[in-house]
């Protein structure tokens, strides 16, 4: 082979071992993209096509286009409404427990960072974030039974009469909300603990020598610190609690009445009750795009206060 020869088959020969490179590292992508697409792309797809349907999950094959009829009668629903009402009622009942208990445990846990009994009770306080919602439902079921459950004994050895917790409409939603904010308070107080620890000690320093009082430090220094986490742990809250399903199927499935009945409990009972995968379909995709419009907001939302 002569020079002019060799200079040439080079230069191709290290483009081949390039494109082969690139066609290797494609491979390894090859399962994550097909994951992606059978387990997320595809079935959101499916879910906006039956959206605009009208169909049933036994006849699918009679299925007729009907547009944006199925979320236009979402919105003159009753029961819909009324589910999104008591999602929206958790969802900041819910964030606000967790807020509030999760600082002031931040802050004891702040000052017990230093001390062996502080990482013993740091690590038992994320417990229940370990156990899965299911079980979660079936605790806090049986210890609300209204028979044999302990909470209504120990109301009974103070003189208080039993309550119904899952049974009266009155307080269904709250006995819900106090089982959701249990579970995910150490979440939120990981993140302030977290945010707290991120302080320089010389600002503590400071207010000790200005003489500043606990709430004075809490106000000027320590809130606006945490209070870019604070807003990602929120967005991050309001998109699990607009997916909460498990603790309300274990413990009062939409009942009594409508009066727990939330955005997920709906589509689950439209598609698989009543077997209207359009309608529930409609449902669904208005609960994703709630989600984004919101975590949008919430974005924009902390940017600004970045910026400022």
């Amino acid at each position: 082979m002569s020079a002019s020869e060799t200079a040439i088959a080079r230069p191709a020969s290290r483009r081949l071992a390039r494109s082969k490179e690139r066609m290797e590292r494609l491979m390894f992508l090859v399962p994550a993209g097909v994951y992606l697409v059978a387990l997320t792309i595809f079935p959101f797809v499916y879910s906006v096509y039956l959206s605009l349907h009208q169909a049933k999950l036994t006849k699918l094959h009679r299925m007729r286009f009907i547009g944006f009829d199925n979320y236009a009668e979402l919105f003159t629903d009753s029961l819909f409404l009324d589910a999104c009402r008591n999602i929206a009622v958790l969802t900041v009942s819910s964030i606000t427990v967790e807020i509030l208990i999760g600082f002031f445990a931040a802050k004891v846990f702040f000052s017990l960072r230093e001390t062996r009994v502080g990482a013993v009770l740091r690590s038992a306080s994320i417990v229940p974030m370990m156990i899965t919602p299911i079980c979660i439902g079936l605790i806090f079921s049986y210890i609300f039974n209204p028979n044999l459950g302990i909470a209504n004994f120990l109301l009974g050895e103070i003189g208080i009469s039993p309550l119904g917790w899952f049974s009266d409409p009155s307080l269904a939603l709250a006995t819900v909300i106090l089982i959701n904010s249990w579970q995910w308070t150490p979440f939120m107080m990981l993140l302030m603990l977290a945010g707290l620890m991120s302080i320089p000690a010389e600002q503590y320093e400071a207010a000790e020598i200005e003489g500043a009082k606990w709430y004075h430090i809490a106000a000027w220094i320590e809130i606006p610190a945490i209070r870019g986490i604070v807003l990602v742990g929120i967005i991050l809250r309001v998109i699990d609690n607009l997916r909460l399903f498990d603790i309300v199927y274990v413990t009062t499935r939409g009942g009594p009445g409508s009066s727990t009945e939330i955005v997920t409990f709906f589509a689950y009972k439209q598609d698989f009750q009543y077997f209207q995968v359009g309608y529930g379909s409609a449902a669904a995709v208005v609960i994703l795009f709630a989600s984004v419009i919101i975590t949008a907001i919430t974005v924009k939302y902390l940017r600004s206060a970045e910026d400022d």
